[in-house]
């Protein structure tokens, strides 16, 4: 494939991608099962790439390596751990050309400097390492005019999921990676059969309009905040190496809850998504250690009438409310225990 043209000089490129909830199904999108996921506007990751003379990723506050003293440091690395986003950016980097390679695509000679900013609580499993390399994967996509005729869009997710799972060694599924891309509300199916309608290369993606579903909130706390990959890891030891069976039930009834939620939805019956929003959270609590002041999250929300389940690994949960009166109710009794809680408004799909 002949060069690309190198784009339009030395403007800015600014991209975001907010942040990111499953809904139903997660995290069964590591054992080839469903997802119904969402990207909300509350939070994003912002990405300014521009060109210059080398290739340069500048560090953000949470790629910090001078400290007051080694108690700040002990506090800093407790709560952000020993990573920043610098790692994931260049590994999106090199998963990003070895595609280009692949596919015959001779990219210009041309440098650039990236800046990131994440306001994305850290390590609550609202998809913040996701948001970061996408909205680097939309610029960079950007900045050497390359369209879905050279990277089609269902095949993108993957390159985004190699920097982690390939150049980093984090096990990690593909659910944040898909609706990153896409945007708005996408149900993903994962299963064998999907694939091979798609010669093997990507699930079956689908928008969802998100009038379909019921009021929806996002609680939190950073300070439950643990590794998404270190959780997953046991799970796929158990699943994999062990061949718990209980894993393999688990999940494949929590694809099936995606199949039950999709009929629902698009019958206009949103009331239903509540209660098996319950069922799904029983199901990680059958086979996950989970953490008592985790489980107290989707207590709280059960206390005040609403539905709740993990929005991510742990850390936020996502839940339904009637109206503002009974959001209020449920955000007095998180707040009141140190939570954080905002309503979810879905970000508009990638055009």
């Amino acid at each position: 494939m002949a060069a690309r043209p190198g784009g339009t000089g030395s403007g800015r490129i600014c991209s975001a991608v907010g942040a990111r909830s499953g809904l139903v199904g997660n995290p069964s999108d590591l054992f080839g099962g469903k997802v119904i996921s969402l990207l909300f506007d509350a939070f994003s990751a912002r990405v300014t790439l521009y060109e210059s003379e080398r290739v340069t990723v500048v560090p953000n506050a949470r790629d910090t390596t001078s400290f007051p003293d080694v108690a700040a440091l002990a506090r800093y690395r407790h709560q952000y751990g020993y990573y920043g986003g610098i790692r994931l950016i260049e590994a999106l980097l090199v998963r990003f050309h070895h595609c280009c390679e692949e596919r015959g695509i001779t990219l210009p000679r041309r440098n650039f400097t990236i800046e990131y900013h994440s306001d994305i609580p850290f390590g609550v499993g609202l998809g913040g390492s996701s948001a970061i390399i996408t909205a680097v994967f939309k610029a960079l996509m950007q900045f050497y005019e390359l369209t879905e005729r050279d990277i089609p869009k269902p095949e993108q997710p993957n390159i985004i999921l190699e920097a982690e799972t390939i150049e980093l060694g984090i096990s990690a599924g593909p659910q944040d990676r898909v609706v990153a891309v896409y945007g708005g509300v996408v149900a993903m199916d994962f299963t064998s059969a999907a694939y091979a309608r798609n010669g093997g290369r990507h699930g079956d993606y689908e928008y969802l309009p998100a009038h379909l579903l019921p009021p929806l909130f996002i609680a939190w706390h950073e300070g439950l905040s643990k590794s998404s990959g270190a959780i997953h890891n046991v799970m796929r030891y158990r699943a994999e190496v062990e061949h718990d069976a209980a894993i393999a039930e688990a999940m494949a009834a929590k694809a099936a809850l995606v199949d039950e939620a999709l009929a629902a939805l698009r019958g206009g019956d949103s009331g239903r998504l509540g209660p098996i929003m319950d069922r799904d959270f029983d199901l990680r609590r059958s086979v996950y250690d989970l953490p008592p002041e985790q489980v107290r999250m989707i207590a709280i929300a059960r206390e005040q009438g609403a539905h709740a389940k993990f929005a991510g690994s742990g850390g936020a949960a996502i839940g339904t409310c009637e109206d503002a009166a009974h959001l209020e109710r449920i955000g007095s009794a998180y707040r009141a225990e140190g939570f954080a809680i905002v309503p979810v408004r879905v970000s508009e799909p990638a055009s």
